[in-house]
């Protein structure tokens, strides 16, 4: 998946929208009283670009560095849970990754004493 930019139309409108501020949400709930200064805020996905190809009006939102900065850091962790959920269901695996000594895909089992066993054909995991 690419990722979208907005287009210069939607970019306009989202400053218009802005009216000069930033539209951050703080942790109480009221908007960041920040004033937008030139080449001093960024155009943010607020569903991430990652996650979804919607590059529209909706989607955008005029943030100051440090609101766009905060919420990058949130968007980073669930961009990433979001790709590791998506990469188990449909069955990606990568090739580097080695069973860990003793695990269940070990062809070996520690018992409870101590002593190390040949694992049955059908403890197996698949």
């Amino acid at each position: 998946m690419t990722r979208r930019e907005f287009s210069k139309a939607v970019l306009r409108a989202a400053l218009a929208r802005a009216d000069g501020r930033c539209e951050g949400v703080l942790t109480d709930g009221s908007r960041c009283p920040c004033a937008l200064q030139v080449g001093r805020f960024h155009y943010d996905h607020i569903v991430p670009a990652a996650l979804t190809e919607d590059a529209s009006m909706e989607n955008c939102q005029v943030l100051c560095r440090p609101c766009h900065a905060a919420k990058t850091v949130v968007d980073i962790g669930v961009i990433a849970r979001v790709r590791r959920l998506r990469d188990r269901h449909m069955g990606v695996a990568d090739p580097h990754r080695r069973p860990l000594p003793g695990g269940r895909a070990s062809p070996y089992k520690r018992l409870i004493g101590g002593r190390v066993v040949r694992r049955h054909p059908s403890d197996q995991q698949e």
